[in-house]
């Protein structure tokens, strides 16, 4: 069993951290919460057509979500169905042996709906775009900032309520390509 501090396991930390996040935000620890993590896919080659996959780098983001997501106890993947949002969720779907489900970019309501079915205390990772996943965010109960075409490294965390209350954590992850 991997320590990240005396006597403490990472699923531990991992709740600590879920009870930071919802005081934080004002919501009841003591409420069920679903986590939902938003991701845009990582750097493409160029194009924007539905079939351009992702760069070597971006590869090497993908992995890289896999490595850092390793804990997170992912139960679903929801990607669109352009390829390289599947590409960018495949090493995660592997390492959970999970299959992603596919949901067109333009259905943003049914992706909505199925997340704020979401059972409590399940986690799930959503691959979208620089203009889904900002929508997406809205949608559950909060906000960020618009996502630059450039941007690629923004993690978003929404921890869902059963009282219509959303708590959101944005965080960075790989190399920062701005």
């Amino acid at each position: 069993m991997i320590r990240t501090r005396i006597g403490e396991t990472k699923t531990s930390l991992r709740r600590r951290c879920t009870l930071t996040v919802l005081l934080l935000a004002g919501l009841s620890p003591l409420a069920p919460a679903a986590t939902i993590i938003l991701v845009r896919h990582a750097e493409r080659n160029a194009g924007m057509t539905p079939d351009v996959l992702l760069s070597p780098r971006g590869e090497e983001r993908a992995k890289e979500l896999a490595r850092v997501l390793k804990d997170a106890n992912i139960r679903a993947i929801f990607t669109t169905e352009v390829r390289r949002t599947q590409q960018m969720a495949e090493p995660t779907a592997k390492e959970f042996h999970l299959p992603p489900t596919v949901i067109p970019a333009k259905d943003v309501d049914i992706l909505v709906s199925r997340l704020q079915a979401l059972p409590d205390d399940e986690t799930v990772l959503v691959v979208g775009h620089s203009n889904t996943v900002p929508l997406l965010v809205e949608r559950l109960g909060g906000t960020v900032p618009a996502m630059s075409d450039a941007e690629y490294d923004r993690l978003v965390v929404v921890a869902t309520s059963g009282n219509g209350k959303s708590a959101i954590l944005t965080l960075r992850y790989g190399a920062i390509t701005r």
